[in-house]
Formats: C-alpha cells, structure tokens, sequence
C-alpha cells in the first residue's frame, strides 16, 4: 500500500516531467496540447464536449 509519502513523491514526479514536457512551448502550444489530451479523454470515455457559453459564474441564468 502506498503511503502519504509516496504518494505526494509520485504526484511530484507526474508534475515535473509535464513541467520538462511543456516548459518551451508557447501559450498556443500548451493550449493545443490540453485540447488534444481532452479530446482523446472525451472519445475514450464517452464523453460530450460542449463550447463554452462565455458565460461567468455570475452572469449565469436563473432556469428554474
């Protein structure tokens, strides 16, 4: 069973090979690279992905 620890150890190990894995790229790079892992996450799991209704936690509608 992992510990505390090592769990923290291996979830800083995931955060410095995307960090050595994105640390050159532009904005547009990066933002590609999140578009095409989300995309390849949609279409293995099922899910839907929407556009963003440009809409703010507090501009949204009441619908009720």
């Amino acid at each position: 069973m992992k510990t505390p620890n090592t769990i923290e150890r291996d979830i800083n190990k995931i955060r410095l090979a995307i960090y050595e894995e994105t640390k050159d790229m532009t904005p547009a790079q990066r933002a590609e690279r999140v578009n095409r892992i989300g995309e390849a996450s949609a279409k293995k799991y099922g899910f839907k992905i929407v556009s963003c209704t440009g809409e703010t936690v507090g501009e949204q509608k009441n619908t009720r």
